[in-house]
C-alpha cells in the first residue's frame, strides 16, 4: 500500500482492494473513463476532471431529451461509465485551473488521460511536471497508437485504430470486403488494459517506492485479437474471411427464429447461435431437431464434409429453428450439450434475468432524470458489495474537492467561480466536439 494510500486509512480484508487509492481522471469518452470506471470499482477514489467549456463528449451524447433543464447532465451513456466517480469542473487552461489540478495531482496515487500524445504537456500537467511535486505518481496515457514517432502526430478514434490493428482485415463475409465491427473495440480493450497497468504500477511502486508513466496502445492491444492470424501468416497460412462460420467446427453460424411474441422468423430478426465442434454434437443437434435420419448421411460422416457442405446444413437447420423462439431453441440445444445461445438484443439484456438476479444490473437513482439501469462491478469480491451512484453532475463535487482536498477557504472557491475557473454549468464557449483525439 501507498504512503499516500495509508495516510487516507487504507484498506482492510473488509473493504475494495483500491480503498485508500486516488485517481485524477483527465480523460474523456471511453477509452480513459472506462479503465477508471475499474479503479472506481475496486475502490479508488477517481476524481473526473472536465472543463466548463470543455466537457466529456459523452455527455452530449445519448440523451433522451434535448428539452431538459440540464440536457449535459442527463446522458445515459455518461452515466454508465462514470457512476461512482466524484465530478471536477475546472478550466485547466487557465493558471488557476492549472495549480489546482497540479496540487491534486501532488496528493493522487495515479493519473489516466487519453488526449493525443503531446496534449498533456502543452497543457502544463505532463508526467515530468507531475513527477517534480508527486515521485510515486502513476500516469497512464491510452493513446490510439503510441506517443512515439511516426505515430505520434496520428490523430485516432475507434473506427480507424481497428482498421490499423488488422482486425477489420479478418472480419466479414468470404468473398466480401472488410467490415468494421459493431463497436469500437479498441476503447474498451484499451480501458481494461489501462486498469490492468495500473493496478501492476502499484505493485511495482511498492517495491521501488516510485512511480512510473505508462503508455498503454489501443493498437497494440487490438494486435491481440488476431494472434492466431499473426502466427499462422508467419507458418505461411493466411487467413480468409469467413463470417461466422469457423474453421474448425461445422455446423456454426445464427440462425432465425421466431420472435418473443411469435413474429415468423422472417420478420423477426430474431437468431439462435450456435457451434457443434464433435461427432457427439453433430448427432445431439440432429437428434433434438428431431431429424435423426441425418445423422446417418453419408455426405456428412465428419467435420470437413459438413464445412464443405455448410450451405445445405444451415437450410435444415434454419427451417427447425424458424419454428421456435431463439429462446427455446437454445435451451433444447442447452440441455442436448450443444453450445448455444439467443442473440440477445439491448433490450433483453436490459430485463434479463439471470443478470439481474445476480445484482450485475442495478437501478440506479439519479438527481434529474428517472432511475435507470446501470451495470455493477465486473468482479465480485466474497463478502463485498459496491453500492452504486450515478455519474457526477457537471461540477457536482467543486466545492467538495477544493474544500476537503485541496483546503481551499469559501471566499477562494467563490472567487473561482466568479471567475469562470470552475462551474456547474457549461460556458457559453463550450465546444460540443472534444479535443482529446487520440
Amino acid at each position: 500500500m501507498s504512503s499516500l494510500a495509508a495516510q487516507r486509512g487504507g484498506a482492510d480484508a473488509g473493504e475494495p482492494p483500491l480503498t485508500g487509492i486516488r485517481v485524477l481522471d483527465l480523460s474523456m469518452i471511453w477509452a480513459g473513463p472506462f479503465a477508471t470506471k475499474h479503479l472506481a470499482d475496486l475502490g479508488a477514489e477517481v476524481i473526473k476532471v472536465e472543463g466548463p467549456s470543455y466537457l466529456d463528449h459523452v455527455r452530449t451524447l445519448s440523451v433522451p431529451d434535448r428539452n431538459v433543464a440540464e440536457p449535459y447532465n442527463d446522458s445515459r451513456y455518461f452515466n454508465e461509465y462514470n457512476r461512482n466517480k466524484y465530478g471536477l469542473a475546472v478550466d485547466i487552461r487557465t493558471d488557476s485551473g492549472r495549480d489546482i489540478v497540479t496540487r491534486l495531482a501532488a496528493g493522487s496515487d495515479v493519473i489516466v488521460e487519453n488526449f493525443r500524445p503531446g496534449v498533456i504537456e502543452r497543457l502544463g500537467l505532463g508526467y515530468d511536471t507531475i513527477r517534480a511535486v508527486n515521485p510515486r505518481v502513476i500516469m497512464v496515457s491510452l493513446p490510439a497508437y503510441s506517443g512515439r514517432e511516426p505515430e505520434r502526430r496520428v490523430p485516432g478514434y475507434g473506427p480507424n485504430v481497428e482498421q490499423m490493428s488488422g482486425i477489420a482485415h479478418l472480419s466479414g463475409y468470404a468473398g466480401g470486403p472488410p467490415q468494421k465491427f459493431g463497436i469500437s473495440y479498441g476503447d474498451p480493450v484499451a480501458g481494461l488494459g489501462g486498469a490492468a497497468a495500473v493496478l501492476m504500477a502499484l505493485v511495482a511502486r511498492e517495491r521501488s517506492g516510485v512511480g512510473q508513466r505508462i503508455e498503454v496502445s489501443q493498437r497494440n492491444l487490438l494486435m491481440g485479437f488476431i494472434g492466431d492470424a499473426l502466427v499462422g501468416h508467419q507458418l505461411g497460412h493466411r487467413a480468409e474471411r469467413s463470417g461466422n462460420r469457423s474453421p474448425y467446427a461445422a455446423p456454426q453460424g445464427v440462425y432465425p427464429s421466431l420472435g418473443a411474441d411469435g413474429t415468423p422468423a422472417a420478420r423477426a430478426d430474431s437468431w439462435v447461435a450456435l457451434s457443434v465442434t464433435s461427432d457427439a454434437q453433430w448427432l445431439a443437434l440432429v437428434k433434438t431437431m428431431g431429424r435423426p435420419e441425418l445423422a446417418d448421411d453419408p455426405r456428412w460422416p465428419d467435420v470437413p464434409a459438413r464445412l464443405a457442405a455448410h450451405d445445405e446444413l444451415d437450410h435444415e437447420i434454419s427451417a427447425w429453428t424458424s419454428t421456435l423462439t431463439s429462446l427455446d431453441a437454445a435451451e433444447q440445444l442447452q440441455r442436448a450439450g450443444v453450445a448455444a445461445s439467443p442473440v440477445l438484443t439491448p433490450a433483453e439484456l436490459r430485463d434479463d434475468l439471470q443478470l439481474t438476479a445476480r445484482g450485475f444490473l442495478r437501478m440506479v437513482a439519479h438527481a434529474t432524470m428517472p432511475p435507470m439501469k446501470l451495470t455493477a462491478p465486473t468482479w465480485h469480491f466474497q463478502g463485498l458489495d459496491t453500492e452504486l451512484r450515478a455519474a457526477p453532475r457537471l461540477g457536482e463535487h467543486n466545492q467538495m474537492i477544493l474544500r476537503n482536498r485541496l483546503g481551499l477557504s469559501e471566499q477562494r472557491i467563490a472567487e473561482l467561480e466568479a471567475a469562470g475557473v470552475i462551474g456547474t454549468s457549461p460556458t457559453p464557449a463550450t465546444r460540443t466536439r472534444s479535443r482529446h483525439a487520440q
